[in-house]
């Protein structure tokens, strides 16, 4: 069984976007990270998956929704 991810990351247009393997490639774009965050909070509990939140700089933090409970894995 694979694990589902949502990724949130900056676009080049200045926005952040939320995608999940889950569904098609395409992606949703907000105007702000904690908008784009929230979204993918709420992605990645409905998809059971694991949040992967990119910063401006690529850096990564990841948070595991399977199961329901948010386990940071920083």
């Amino acid at each position: 069984m694979s694990t589902t991810s949502v990724r949130v990351f900056p676009t080049e247009e200045g926005l952040w976007a939320v995608q999940s393997d889950a569904t098609d490639s395409h992606h949703v774009t907000y105007p702000s990270r904690g908008a784009a965050i929230a979204a993918g909070v709420h992605m990645a509990l409905a998809d059971d998956a694991i949040l992967m939140i990119h910063g401006i700089d690529d850096t990564l933090s990841e948070l595991d929704f399977r199961d329901g409970v948010s386990t940071a894995a920083l």
